[in-house]
């Protein structure tokens, strides 16, 4: 998976559950890939994904975002 596609989870699952972020960065970390999102506050969430199936990464990236509301 590339940093294109995993840009393209990120915001499918912002777009999907109608959540208040949106995608600042993805990059390409030792663990598997670095995500920045910022809030409608102005708020940034930072996370790290695993690399992994687009299904379980996506899982992570909703989890990881519903916590930060």
């Amino acid at each position: 998976m590339n940093a294109t596609e995993v840009e393209l989870l990120v915001r499918g699952v912002i777009t999907h559950l109608g959540l208040p972020f949106t995608l600042t960065s993805v990059s390409a970390a030792p663990d598997g890939w670095s995500i920045v999102v910022r809030g409608e506050t102005g708020n940034v969430v930072r996370f790290t994904l695993m690399a992994g199936r687009p299904i379980s990464m996506r899982a992570a990236i909703q989890e990881r975002l519903e916590e930060a509301l």
